[in-house]
């Protein structure tokens, strides 16, 4: 009777052990749980990756150019991406997204910058087309965002400068104090961007036409639109990336490819073959 009593009592221990190992490993799960609503990564196959900057091993260069930002989960969620190939891409921001009038996205500027991206002007307010505005408009969106990046990023000189909408007349360009960065291959992201009422098969739809209009069109000296303030831009990053550095691209900043060809007061929307 003494051993039943002595089994029973070592069996209700167990299993008062085995339950506690389950709340725990419940608690767990809790813990590292994510909002549906907060941003998920896709995850990109890197273990064939060189995590060491691979700039100057001769391949082909291609730029890749986000405009719109900065956003303080995509843009920096990019940035990451990129550097795990030991790339760097070039962000045309708008003011207003940098100095916190319309969104505080400086902490992703500088998150950006201090990665080794470049930092270029795209405008204000994204509500003005350089190809129709006064004088006095042109000249405020332009002299706003130089200074909002010069305020968050000391010591920093933007030299280059992307139209809204890619709209500008020949006399501004030519009378620029930047370079005037247009681009070959567009992603359309913007047009495929996720809505919320998507599914996941739509979803899939529209990150694999970002990624197709990209691939299909890329060639050496390639500068590729994008825009980092949307989550399917970021999907399709992840992918573009991985198919650019297995078909032998490397992807710089606008500067790196351009080199010596970048002159204030001239457009460029690709790297002229050599």
């Amino acid at each position: 009777m003494r051993y039943k009593k002595h089994l029973l009592r070592v069996c209700c221990i167990l299993l008062t052990l085995v339950l506690c190992m389950v709340g725990c490993e419940k608690e767990k799960d809790n813990k590292n749980s994510v909002n549906e609503d907060e941003f998920l990564p896709v995850m990109a196959d890197v273990s064939n990756t060189k995590k060491t900057n691979n700039k100057g091993n001769g391949g082909k260069k291609v730029a890749l150019t986000f405009d719109d930002g900065p956003h303080n989960v995509y843009t920096k969620a990019i940035v990451d991406e990129l550097s795990k190939y030991g790339y760097n891409a070039t962000f045309f921001v708008l003011g207003n997204r940098v100095d916190g009038t319309d969104y505080n996205g400086s902490s992703a500027l500088i998150y950006a910058a201090e990665k080794g991206n470049e930092i270029g002007i795209h405008g204000y307010t994204h509500e003005i087309y350089y190809d129709r505005c006064s004088d006095a408009d042109y000249n405020n969106e332009i002299s706003k965002t130089d200074s909002a990046i010069k305020n968050r990023l000391k010591g920093t000189n933007p030299k280059l400068m992307r139209p809204i909408g890619g709209k500008i007349t020949d006399s501004r360009i030519q009378t620029s104090k930047y370079s005037v960065i247009f681009w070959d291959v567009d992603s359309e992201d913007w047009r495929y961007k996720y809505k919320p009422s998507d599914d996941e098969a739509t979803k899939k739809e529209k990150l694999d036409t970002i990624v197709n209009n990209v691939m299909s069109s890329v060639r050496e000296g390639s500068i590729i639109l994008m825009h980092d303030i949307y989550e399917g831009t970021y999907d399709a990053t992840v992918i573009i990336l991985q198919r650019l550095h297995q078909e032998g691209y490397e992807v710089v900043t606008v500067s790196e490819l351009l080199g010596s060809d970048l002159s204030a007061g001239k457009s460029y929307s690709r790297r002229a073959a050599s």
